[in-house]
């Protein structure tokens, strides 16, 4: 009779009762993935339009042959239903047998219960073959998995079990028929449990790619398979992997369901404990919701921790037995229990986390952009940081979330370390239980000594208490100094061109790299902590066993067996791993908290008001008494409600506005000459700025009506939406991506509608010069194009939109003045505009306000005027706001036709497109745009040309079509294939340290893999001494020993990391100066074609990485490989060649797994970076734009984008840590094999003592940790690897010329500002044709130019590159033999597109504290930008105190606080200190064109100076003017001259202004 039958009857019959009452259990929609509901709060009868989420978004994929799949599932559901029916019969067998041969009662008991198992398990398995339901069908084989694996384990338990008593082989007797009859039971429930393992849960599912993927990722998949929704093994085939390789993750893991769950949960859970509730920003509430959302894994997570911290003490037990079945039976007589313990020596575990750590980034990233939607744009009025007296930021305001660097920073690095921390919860559970089950195993080993040494662990409490302390405060100002030069970044790759015009490359790069060492001293306490606490938590169990061994030995005088030894060794070591996990989970909670915190911080900040359905909103758009000013978040303040008391003085307020607009008429808002228009108005008319008093009543756009508009087809007299806005800032916010899809913007094609809006719009000529027309790709913030370019495809966006509503935010000013009355003419009173409300916000009052039926002129933020043209044009208003007094609106009414002939004509008499004056302004001169070129993405076209509109044009318009598949502006991300190469490897063991370094290393390294090895020998030598040796020489003397050896161990572990973390600071350092310096210097070519999130990409999530990972991943699979190759020597000496032959076999399995786990891994890891980059992107395209998308209604569909974006990006991270579990499971497998193999050879030979056995068992047990982890952690090596990889790939970019060339020009150079050019050719790039063909020309001393069309070229082109060929000379030196710093740093630019720094009004100014305060304030007197010493000063309750009279007044973010023109006027201001002998400007708005013409006549008398402006009246008086066509010289000539000439095209472009400002001009120039 086999034994244990009636234990076994009980555990069977309790898994069928289970079984049975889940299956009566089980509700009918079980399995079925449901949609997030919505709306069940009061806002339940409101449609949300943040709502994005679709049927198909949670369905896990539609089913592939589903016929073909149930035939050949029912097919092997009817073999598993007949092997249960002969378990059954031969159970009913031997149940027979036993009543007729055993005369005991429960043996009789245990069959009946066995054969009911049987019958129950066949009935449920007839059951099954008939369910054709995925649900149904589900259930059932998970229920005859559970229910035939359960005995399969049972049973072959007790097979291998020896047996208590001998038995007689005699046929005769009962007990071996019984015996073979439970053997072939066994076999039949082995090979049904294999059957129904293999039997699918479903059919094979497809899920199309391009539902979540891009069109271009989803054709780029190599895996032909259309089973798309399971795990596939393509690391052993595939070179590389792409993303539409992978299997596409469940349903229920997608961004779509995850956002709408965790919104809701954000919505409508709430944490509260009697009257107590979490203060908001604390982080609790956040985290509470989280758990709610989660908690279905984070129940399984809980479970699976419960259970494998039960399982992790049977290697230590069944070693236990073995070495204790080598004490008793040292000459191996009975090796039965021996191979039974050996069987059971080898245990794995695994257990992934990847689910909720993706679920969490998932789920935070989504609700973090959907908050950016709807938050108050704070940051674009308030600076990086409020910094105090002493510059640095306050505690209150260090997560105010002002600078959008701040926002980047929260959505990458906080998510990620919030997520991360999903992989310490698995030890939250498993340590605690760990440490109770290891307690008592020690206490049936060592007994009260256990305690003794526990004891001890009290001890570290406090410190660890106190370290938990230190690591809090040094990661909060490790991640605001990580904030800080981030946003630094951000600041400066934005500002490249800026950086270049003033040669201030060295200077940023100490900036960057004085806050780069700031972050890096943080970083090294950071690692200096972790190194004590390593100390301190390996300290920790070697002082509780040497105390245990002490008592133990010592106090007690009890005898140290081998078996007793070794086995404490392994629990007080399995124990360390769980006293080391609480500290170290303990510490990584604390730093997630703090990330936890500042993005619940974020969540509830200040939000702009709902918007109403349109069906409940008002079309009236009016002022009724409200004062507004710009946003802020009066939530952090503790201000909810707005009022003029909690406004910053230096914010700007509009009072007691009491206004109404026409309906579908154009209004004009304006101000006084020299006052700048603030952009409140616009913001609060769109529900962006604060109204602090009465109303503003304006329609707004929907979230989603951009996204609904994208699948209506509507008629054209239809086209146009009541309520729908449209806005046009003043700086053009562009969107990555062909001009036709930034002018569309997601809208439906309607090819009339589209060729008016481009020929309205002033945009035919551009297309027709750029090779790839309207599918020419826009840079990055547009960067490619000039200044009226960005402007006018910001219109044409505006124009095609559905809007009856259209804000225009000072359009007219990036244009010059033909292009301008084009765009009010053609555009703002063209046929596309009728019907619909304009409210203009311009400076061009004279050409304006002949069209605008209602006009209201401000004048320090007060209304001096509102009322019709009429009423305008009688008031005394009007001659403070109509720059030409004697030009009225009728004769520029009867001109036009005039303007549009001289235009035509200038336009057809050329058979090639130029550049204007405007755009080579910002082109060549601004920050914000790109070197421009005559070829595909870059030319932009002449204003003057875009005007005419000529049949011929239109013809060639339509060619568009036929034309190539257009170039990319912004080159793919560039992916590593293979292995990481050497030249990588080496760069990190370089940049590492020298040879001293390495030397200290190495001698460390080899010293501390041998220290184990010396403590487990003596720990054998002194269990297994002769006991007379032993009591002669006491306890006192091993124990002695053995301490002496585990500290100096200690000492070296500590040792080593500690040069580890020193060599990785040194690293960190030179890695990241070597590629600040060559992204500083590159070209600025490199910079057109490269996003700034893919730079950011890099600086930050890149190097957080090398700073914080690749270290630690270095150093310990240095440590890991070296204590496996010890282990294998040590094992290997003690089983001798048997275990040698078989080690080579596990060897080379452990090879192959490790090479198809690291291919695959690396490539997961490779792709989990590239797709990062678009989301860089699209958040900060999203910051930045975040009023336009609200404004259009734009807020879901960006969120759709965004989702496909994270969608893309957490595929390869979830499968990556997929392939990581995998690899887990084999090696963990092998590992059992190799310590299997180790004890049967200690079994087997009886040479091997028992205290040797214990020895080489115990380091056969750690290989188990030390290769799976030294693969884990070579593959997470190679991985940070990769981010080293991406940042060497730009560390090694084309550099631009040298910065200086010897001999250096004079200190005072230029002194005269004499410029000459001969023979001149210049290009933007090698493989781009040229743009200036061999011209010549010669400019006088102190000479003011005004160049017309492709300027600039010559001097500030030759300042930006060295494309060129011919020669430039100022005062007698060629420009192309000095360095580019020598050049650039002696002439001045100011561009048209102005770029300033944040911080204070004193540091945009004075960057480098170059200047004193009096100067600063003398540059700004003179750009009147603050009023003449002699004026009174301002009271501290004025109203809109004037903020450049404090220096030390907050410059926000890019200058977004102040108005273009201020920006130009500061620019100004900085080269009035700066004085240099060259001067270029570009043209600005009308209000500070004028300004800035006053202070240049003044400020730079003696100065050399090239203009290139819209206005004739701004440079009438030049010495000279250039016309230039197709690149070449037309004129160039005094303006009397050529006005003189009525042929010339100067004289045209004059007359064309109308005859009385053509009479103005004459006279101004002289020529009358």
């Amino acid at each position: 009779m086999p034994e244990y039958q009636l234990p076994i009857a009980g555990a069977l019959a309790v898994t069928a009762v289970g079984s049975l009452v889940l299956l009566l259990r089980r509700p009918q929609d079980e399995g079925k993935i449901q949609l997030p509901t919505h709306g069940e709060d009061n806002d339940s009868l409101l449609h949300d339009p943040f709502d994005v989420t679709k049927p198909e978004d949670v369905t896990d994929g539609y089913p592939i042959d589903e016929e073909k799949f149930w035939s050949k599932a029912r097919l092997w559901k009817v073999v598993a239903c007949l092997l249960l029916s002969m378990i059954v019969v031969l159970q009913a067998i031997a149940l027979g047998w036993t009543f007729v041969v055993d005369d005991k009662e429960y043996n009789k008991y245990a069959y009946v219960v066995h054969s009911i198992y049987a019958f129950y398990v066949t009935i449920i398995a007839g059951r099954a073959v008939y369910r054709n339901t995925v649900d149904a069908h589900a259930t059932y084989i998970i229920h005859l998995a559970t229910l035939t694996f359960v005995p399969t384990i049972l049973f072959f338990a007790v097979a291998i079990l020896p047996s208590s008593r001998p038995f007689s082989v005699d046929p005769a007797q009962d007990i071996p028929f019984l015996l073979w009859t439970s053997y072939a039971v066994l076999l039949l429930y082995f090979i049904a449990t294999y059957v129904i393992f293999t039997i699918p849960m479903g059919p094979p599912l497809h899920f199309p790619p391009e539902a979540i993927y891009s069109e271009k990722i989803a054709g780029s998949a190599t895996n032909p398979d259309q089973n798309n929704v399971c795990v596939v093994m393509l690391g052993y085939t595939s070179e590389s992997l792409e993303i539409g390789d992978l299997p596409i993750v469940p349903g229920n893991m997608r961004a779509t369901y995850l956002y709408a769950s965790m919104r809701k949960a954000i919505r409508t859970v709430r944490w509260r404990l009697k009257c107590w509730k979490p203060k908001i920003g604390s982080g609790w509430q956040l985290g509470y919701q989280l758990l709610r959302v989660n908690i279905l894994p984070l129940m399984g997570l809980v479970i699976l921790a419960m259970v494998s911290a039960c399982l992790f003490y049977t290697a230590p037990f069944f070693l236990k037995m073995v070495v204790s079945y080598l004490e008793s039976d040292p000459e191996r007589r009975d090796r039965s229990w021996g191979w039974f313990y050996v069987a059971f020596t080898g245990q794995l575990w695994s257990i992934a986390t990847t689910t909720i750590q993706v679920r969490l980034r998932t789920q935070l990233n989504t609700v973090l952009f959907g908050k950016t939607l709807v938050r108050k744009d704070v940051a674009s009025s308030s600076s990086t940081a409020d910094r105090g007296k002493n510059g640095d930021t306050t505690k209150d305001d260090e997560d105010d979330f002002s600078s959008k660097a701040q926002i980047m920073t929260l959505m990458t690095t906080d998510v990620d370390r919030v997520s991360d921390f999903s992989w310490h919860m698995f030890s939250l559970v498993d340590s605690p239980i760990e440490i109770v089950i290891g307690t008592v195993f020690l206490y049936n080993l060592l007994g009260v000594s256990c305690f003794i040494g526990l004891a001890v662990t009290c001890l570290f409490l406090p410190l660890n208490h106190y370290g938990g302390k230190v690591v809090v405060r040094a990661q909060e100002s490790l991640m605001k100094t990580r904030d800080e030069r981030v946003a630094l970044m951000n600041e400066i790759l934005g500002a490249i061109r800026m950086l270049k015009f003033m040669a201030w490359e060295r200077s940023f790069e100490r900036k960057v790299l004085a806050v780069r060492e700031k972050e890096l001293r943080y970083q090294k306490l950071s690692y200096m902590i972790e190194v004590l606490f390593n100390a301190l938590w390996d300290g920790s169990p070697i002082f509780v066993t040497i105390v245990a061994f002490w008592h133990f030995a010592v106090v007690r005088g009890q005898t140290l067996t081998p078996s007793i030894a070794f086995t404490s060794i392994l629990v007080f070591n399995e124990m360390k791993f769980a006293l080391n996990a609480l500290p170290e989970t303990f510490i990584n909670m604390l730093q997630s908290f703090v990330s936890l915190r500042r993005i619940e911080k974020y969540m509830n900040a200040a939000e702009v008001t709902l918007v109403p359905p349109l069906s409940m909103q008002t079309r009236a758009i009016a002022f009724q008494n409200a004062t507004i000013t710009w946003p802020q978040d009066r939530v952090q303040s503790g201000s909810a409600t707005p009022s003029v008391a909690p406004t910053p003085r230096h914010k700007f307020v509009l009072l007691d506005l009491a206004l109404s607009f026409p309906e579908g008429k154009l209004s004009l808002v304006t101000s006084a000459v020299g006052k700048l228009i603030d952009a409140d108005w616009d913001l609060a008319l769109l529900g962006e700025a604060d109204v602090l008093a009465g109303q503003v009543v304006c329609p707004r756009s929907p979230p989603d009506a951009l996204a609904q508009f994208a699948v209506q087809a509507v008629a054209p007299e239809e086209w146009v939406a009541e309520g729908i806005c449209a806005y046009v800032p003043q700086s053009a916010w562009l969107r990555n991506a062909s001009i036709k899809d930034n002018i569309l913007f997601n809208l439906p094609y309607d090819e009339e509608r589209y060729q008016k809006t481009l020929a309205a719009c002033a945009l035919v000529s551009d297309l027709l010069i750029l090779e790839d027309g309207d599918a020419s790709e826009i840079g990055e913030r547009g960067v490619n194009l000039s200044g009226g370019q960005k402007a006018r495809v910001s219109l044409a966006r505006a124009v095609y939109s559905r809007a009856s509503v259209l804000f225009l935010d000072d359009v007219l000013s990036a244009v010059d003045a033909h292009t301008a009355h084009h765009l009010y003419h053609q555009c703002l009173n063209g046929d596309l505009m009728r019907g619909r409300t304009i409210i203009l916000v311009s400076h061009h009052v004279q050409l304006c306000m002949s069209g605008a039926s209602y006009i209201v002129a401000l004048d320090n933020g007060r209304v001096i005027f509102q009322g019709d043209r009429d009423a305008f044009q009688a008031s005394d208003v009007v001659g403070t706001l109509v720059h030409s007094g004697d030009d009225d609106a009728e004769e520029k009414d009867k001109d036009t036709s005039q303007v549009t002939e001289a235009v035509m004509t200038d336009a057809t008499s050329r058979t090639a497109s130029v550049l204007t004056g405007e755009e080579i302004g910002n082109t060549d001169l601004g920050e914000a745009t790109v070197v421009v070129t005559p070829t595909a993405e870059t030319e932009p076209s002449s204003e003057t040309s875009s005007t005419a509109f000529t049949p011929e044009e239109a013809s060639k318009a339509d060619k568009v079509k036929d034309r190539k598949a257009p170039r990319k502006l912004i080159e793919e991300e560039r992916r590593a294939v293979g292995h990481i190469k050497r030249e990588i490897w080496e760069t990190y063991i370089r940049a590492l340290g020298g040879w001293k370094y390495w030397s200290v290393f190495v001698v460390a390294l080899i010293l501390g893999a041998l220290s184990p090895i010396l403590e487990n020998w003596w720990l054998k030598t002194w269990s297994g001494a002769d006991p007379v040796e032993a009591e002669q020489k006491g306890p006192v003397f091993y124990i002695t020993i053995y301490a002496a050896v585990t500290l100096v161990g200690l000492f070296l572990n500590v040792f080593r990391f500690y040069v580890l973390y020193t060599g990785s600071i040194n690293a960190s350092t030179i890695l990241y100066k070597r590629l600040l310096e060559t992204i500083l210097f590159a070209n600025i070519r490199f910079h057109d074609t490269v996003s700034r999130g893919r730079l950011l990409n890099r600086f930050g999530k890149d190097f957080e990485g090398i700073d914080s990972k690749t270290a630690d991943n270095f150093g310990r699979s240095v440590f890991y490989g070296l204590a496996a190759l010890t282990t294998l020597v040590t094992v290997s000496v003690v089983g001798g060649i048997p275990f040698i032959c078989a080690g080579l076999f596990l060897g080379y399995m452990y090879y192959s797994v490790a090479k198809v786990y690291g291919q695959t891994a690396r490539d997961m890891r490779r792709l989990d970076s590239v797709t990062r980059s678009p989301l860089y992107s699209i958040y900060g395209e999203t910051i930045a734009g975040v009023t336009i998308l609200r404004a259009f209604g734009a807020s879901s569909m960006f969120l759709r984008d965004m989702i496909r974006c994270v969608d893309t990006n957490a595929n390869p991270y979830y499968w990556m840590w997929g392939v990581n579990r995998w690899l887990s499971t084999r090696f963990n497998l092998l590992s059992c094999a190799l310590v299997g193999l180790t004890g049967f050879v200690a079994v087997l030979s009886p040479s091997i003592s028992a205290a040797l056995a214990g020895f080489a068992l115990t380091f056969a047990s750690n290989v188990t940790h030390n290769l799976l982890f030294l693969v884990r952690r070579f593959v997470g090596l190679e991985q940070s690897m990769v981010a080293l990889e991406r940042v060497k790939e730009y560390s090694e970019l084309k550099r631009e010329p040298a910065e200086f060339i010897e001999p250096r020009p004079d200190s005072n150079w230029p002194e005269k500002g004499h410029i000459k050019c001969e023979d001149l050719v210049i290009r933007y790039a090698p493989d781009l044709p040229d743009v200036l063909h061999h011209i010549n020309f010669e400019i006088m001393p102190g000479e003011k130019n005004w160049f017309r069309k492709e300027y600039s070229c010559s001097v500030s082109s030759s300042a930006l590159s060295r494309q060129l060929r011919g020669g430039s000379v100022i005062d007698d030196v060629d420009i192309s033999k000095i360095g580019l710093t020598d050049l650039r740093g002696r002439l001045t630019i100011i561009p048209q597109d102005p770029t300033i720094l944040s911080g204070t009004l004193r540091s945009t100014l004075d960057v480098f504290d170059e200047y004193t305060d009096p100067e600063i304030f003398e540059s700004l007197r003179r750009v009147h930008l603050i009023p003449s010493e002699d004026s009174p000063e301002e009271t501290p309750d004025t109203i809109n105190a004037n903020v450049f009279r404090n220096l030390d007044s907050v410059v926000s973010e890019g200058g977004e606080n102040f108005s273009t023109g201020e920006k130009q006027l500061l620019c100004m201001a900085r080269a009035i200190l700066k004085r240099s002998r060259v001067l270029a400007t570009a043209s600005v708005d009308y209000a500070t064109d004028e300004l800035i013409s006053k202070t240049i006549r003044q400020e730079f008398a003696t100065s050399t100076i090239l203009t290139i402006a819209h206005r004739l009246r701004t440079v009438i008086d030049y010495d000279r003017v250039m016309i230039l066509d197709t690149g070449r010289i037309v004129e160039f000539d005094r303006p009397a001259t050529l006005l003189a000439d009525p042929n010339s095209s100067f004289y045209r472009l004059c007359k064309a202004t109308g005859k009385k400002e053509f009479s103005v001009l004459k006279r101004m120039a002289g020529a009358v």
